[in-house]
């Protein structure tokens, strides 16, 4: 009886989000999130490895393997951490390949939550005066705004300066029972009319009703089949960040209103360029969700939109635009990201080797998985009432920038990830080399970042 209470009070669920995701990832489509710190300045190793201990003890889902009992998955939180996350290879590692190489070697290195810990971290040292920090998430365990929480605990240890936030930190699921995003599901049933009629209606929508035409898939110049993730990364300066964001605001729309419309215009257009038609483009963009309480829990907590655009509808970048915004605001109104909690519940309910069969239907008919992904984290660690970062140095270190890389699975192929440090926008565009060229990747996010600068958000305007 000892024994069972014990494993009970250490243990935390997964959620139907969670499920699906690790689901996802049994079928060999790779689920990890990447956050790369750029540094100037030197890090001390061992000072470094005690702040990710601390950090775990404060996050104990970032110190938990994988466990199954009676056909039910849950995470075990270990007490031993012999099992060290922070790699920090010597010169000899690196003689063998170069900098880059070495970076996506590791970003493609298999993560066994079975095995090892959902989370894992390279020091790399680029030159005498740069590293680069690189956080490696399962994504069944955190999603993009939940491990850059992990990550600032990280450095917040290491400067010793904790926040008053993060001393209230803890994980309020242990030895919790139920889904905590079903509950919040439930709980916006008083702010909707209607809204289990929605919801149903959503869901039929997107299975049946909105299956034809197919959703357009982005051209590429391969067609191979491989795990392997490449990314490419690119910044837009503070001055073009301010421009994009004076258009925004003369449109009356929010930057990822713009961030989605240009990603539209940019598929359609890199489409023409190869003589491909686009009809349905649909664009997959995550959506918070976070329920009460759980501000402060690293966790998935996020949905999403799937967006549809037809040709009609991106002739005129002004009108796309403002139907971007309308559709988006209609969506949050009708809590339209709820619907497929509820359809990632159902499908949770089953054991782990039928979510894998599902998974696969989707994969295999493609006909439900959208065109491309593209998510915003924001502005990454604002200091209150500014858009400057109130976190900019680890000890004597100073973070040049900060970028993350997002899942990609086969149908689409590539996908955006955009994050605000420092007022300057970054780009990164993970895409599977088994289906693009490097040449063919870089030349895409290059079109789209070009078109997001010179987004014309009025007729007529600039």
């Amino acid at each position: 009886m000892r024994r069972t209470a014990k494993n009970v009070l250490n243990c935390i669920p997964l959620n139907c989000v969670d499920k699906c995701l690790l689901a996802l990832a049994s079928i060999n489509e790779p689920m990890l999130i990447h956050v790369i710190l750029d540094l100037e300045g030197e890090i001390d190793h061992a000072r470094l490895e005690q702040a990710i201990f601390a950090s775990q003890e404060a996050y104990p889902v970032m110190r938990t393997t994988l466990r199954s009992r009676h056909f039910r998955l849950f995470r075990e939180i270990q007490e031993d951490f012999g099992r060290r996350v922070l790699n920090v290879p010597d010169h000899a590692q690196l003689q063998s390949t170069s900098y880059e190489g070495y970076i996506s070697s590791w970003m493609n290195k298999p993560l066994d939550i079975r095995k090892e810990f959902p989370v894992r971290i390279l020091l790399l040292k680029k030159d005498e005066g740069e590293s680069s920090l690189v956080f490696t998430f399962h994504h069944s365990a955190a999603d993009g705004l939940r491990a850059l929480l992990f990550v600032r605990k990280v450095i917040e240890h290491y400067n010793n300066e904790l926040s008053r936030e993060s001393k209230s930190c803890g994980d309020i699921r242990i030895n919790r029972k139920g889904d905590e995003l079903l509950e919040f599901a439930h709980s916006q049933r008083s702010k909707v009319a209607h809204y289990y009629r929605k919801m149903i209606f959503s869901l039929f929508h997107r299975f049946v009703i909105s299956v034809f035409p197919f959703p357009t898939r982005v051209f590429h110049d391969k067609s191979g089949q491989s795990r392997k993730l490449h990314f490419y990364s690119k910044t837009i300066s503070r001055g073009e960040f301010e421009q994009i964001q004076s258009k925004a605001m003369s449109a009356g729309v929010g930057l990822n209103d713009i961030f989605m419309a240009a990603c539209y215009r940019t598929v359609e257009k890199w489409n023409n360029m190869h003589g491909k038609a686009s009809k349905k483009i649909r664009i997959m963009a995550p959506v918070n969700i976070r329920p009460k309480g759980f501000r402060y829990v690293v966790s998935n907590q996020a949905s999403w939109f799937s967006l549809p655009s037809m040709p009609k509808y991106r002739t005129d970048p002004a009108k796309l635009l403002q139907r971007v915004r309308t559709d988006t605001i209609n969506a949050t109104r009708n809590r339209m990201a709820f619907s497929l909690v509820y359809f990632f519940y159902f499908c949770s309910r089953f054991p782990l080797f039928v979510m894998r069969w599902m998974c696969r239907f989707l994969m295999i008919t493609r006909t439900y998985v959208d065109t491309i992904l593209i998510t915003n984290i924001g502005f990454i660690w604002p200091r209150p009432g500014s858009e400057e970062p109130a976190v900019s140095r680890i000890g004597n270190a100073k973070i040049l920038n900060v970028t993350g890389s997002a899942p990609v699975v086969t149908p689409m192929g590539l996908s955006i990830a955009a994050g605000i440090y420092n007022m300057n926008l970054n780009f990164s565009l993970t895409y599977k080399p088994a289906l693009f060229s490097e040449e063919k990747a870089r030349m895409f996010l290059d079109l789209y970042v070009e078109d997001l600068k010179n987004y014309q958000v009025a007729s007529g305007g600039s």
